[in-house]
């Protein structure tokens, strides 16, 4: 086997790993957000929503759920992870879902104290390390964002908006 055949077997392997990030962490979010929505609806959960192990991290979530505000977080973990499954959208999904990302990652590891686990293979950590490995992978997209100095466009720029359903796929 030659020099280019691994090159380009990893090249391969490295995004057949990173498709599957990408379905795996949409899967994920879609089923959390769909399983908070069926207890709001009056249905079952897929699976009951963990309120922390510990005061902080219990206070964090029963507010956000008193306040309703786990609405707009459920929501955005449905409309991200349709994103990234249906791969359409995918760099804005995965912008929708970096602070919810966080947000588990830090009820996860710092509110609960689990410091031991920051890199054991489970969502609560894994979802914010998929998310920003999956944000690297799509680095192109953001990088007309880290303008320096942007100035502000004008109504004309919407015309713009007809272009966003054209792939950049050669």
């Amino acid at each position: 086997m030659s020099n280019d055949d691994r090159k380009s077997m990893l090249q391969l392997l490295g995004k057949a790993i990173l498709i599957f990030c990408r379905l795996y962490l949409g899967g994920w979010m879609c089923v959390s957000g769909t399983s908070y929505w069926r207890t709001v609806l009056g249905f079952s959960p897929i699976f009951p929503q963990p309120f922390g192990t510990l005061p902080t991290s219990n206070e964090l979530l029963v507010t956000m759920v008193h306040t309703h505000f786990f609405h707009i977080v459920k929501t955005c973990e449905i409309l991200g992870g349709l994103s990234l499954v249906l791969g359409v959208f995918v760099p804005v999904g995965l912008l929708m879902l970096l602070p919810v990302s966080f947000v588990v990652w830090y009820n996860a590891i710092v509110l609960n104290h689990r410091f031991d686990k920051m890199f054991t293979p489970y969502m609560g950590v894994g979802c914010l390390y998929m998310n920003l490995i999956l944000m690297v992978w799509y680095i192109r997209y953001y990088l007309p964002m880290m303008t320096f100095k942007a100035t502000v466009g004008s109504i004309s720029d919407c015309r713009r908006l007809g272009t966003i359903f054209k792939s950049d796929v050669a």
